[in-house]
């Protein structure tokens, strides 16, 4: 079907004469039947006014839609969605917590660590070491709450006026976003460019090239290709359930690393009721490190097996770091 011929399908469509056409475009009856006949074709501005009024796009007019579909291979999966504040704010309140759980464990460390520094009659060198470090977090995690608040509150209302449309085939996912009946984004990503699949409630987020993207579990097909991507591919797969064993050897060795640094200072508390220093004694801080170790190695295993592993891998980076840096303060001082 050419140009004119689509042209003139839409005005029908809307049971338009060509006459009435032109005036709503402000051209000739005239120049609408040499469009129809192929005998030219409508300027850019034109175009744009003839896609306002048929409330088709400017490809579709074109015919360069129909020519992608034609080569294109018919999805195994097509999805639709469309949310609501009310949706979008349940959401919100779920990345939140997460967000709130790490600013919480963070104060209740460095609170728990200035206590028993001031306790133990430590330096002051070091009780300001850790109070600075505690101040500097918390303004961090503040800031990183704002800026994620106003961005989320930025794009509410853009996310609720768009429709998402999700293609799902053999190797690749096509994303296209639509805002008043106009395609203004299409992304396509192959599964093995996928970055993570996060499960939120009753939501999905889809990860990639830096972007996240929505998707509600409660319309997707039972056999959906984002669930079977998920579990064939467990190293980018958050939140699958966990078997008993693993859940418990998980929790112990996560709860064992955020103690480990409270258990370094009471050895090395206890070392110095007995010879009277301190500083020489914060080598024992190495002796705790084998815990936060065994709990990266363990998140690695967890990695693998396509279960949760996050929290084992960075509690057990973060509380290996502040040990060997404690402990380092005997070669220091």
């Amino acid at each position: 079907m050419t140009v004119g011929e689509r042209i003139q399908m839409y005005r029908k469509q809307l049971e338009m004469s060509q006459e009435e056409l032109g005036q709503k475009l402000l051209v000739s009856r005239q120049t609408i039947s040499l469009w129809e006949k192929d005998q030219t074709i409508p300027t850019i501005d034109n175009l744009i006014r003839l896609r306002e009024i048929f409330g088709v796009s400017v490809d579709e007019i074109l015919g360069f839609e129909n020519i992608e579909q034609n080569d294109e291979i018919l999805p195994n999966e097509s999805y639709q969605f469309t949310f609501s504040k009310e949706e979008l704010n349940q959401i919100y309140r779920l990345q939140r917590r997460s967000i709130y759980k790490r600013l919480i464990i963070f104060t209740v460390l460095c609170v728990l660590m200035i206590v028993f520094f001031i306790g133990s009659s430590a330096p002051d060198i070091m009780i300001g070491f850790v109070l600075g470090m505690f101040l500097i977090g918390v303004i961090s995690h503040i800031k990183g709450i704002r800026a994620y608040s106003k961005a989320w509150k930025n794009s509410t209302e853009r996310i609720c006026k768009s429709i998402y449309e999700y293609k799902v085939f053999d190797n690749y996912i096509s994303v296209n976003i639509y805002r008043e009946n106009e395609r203004i984004r299409e992304s396509k990503c192959f599964f093995t460019d996928i970055e993570q699949i996060q499960q939120f409630g009753k939501w999905l987020f889809l990860q990639f090239g830096g972007q996240s993207f929505i998707i509600r579990k409660s319309d997707l097909k039972e056999n959906s290709a984002f669930y079977s991507y998920m579990y064939k591919n467990p190293a980018k797969t958050v939140d699958t359930p966990i078997p008993n064993k693993w859940r418990t050897t998980s929790f112990l060795l996560f709860v064992a690393s955020l103690l480990s640094i409270l258990g370094a200072l009471a050895l090395v508390g206890a070392m110095s009721e007995a010879n009277g220093l301190f500083t020489e004694n914060m080598w024992a801080f190495f002796l705790m490190t084998p815990i936060p170790i065994a709990s990266i190695v363990l998140g690695y295993v967890l990695k693998s097996k396509g279960y949760k592993y996050k929290k084992n891998i960075i509690v057990g980076f973060i509380m290996t770091f502040f040990l060997c840096v404690y402990g380092s303060f005997v070669f220091i001082f």
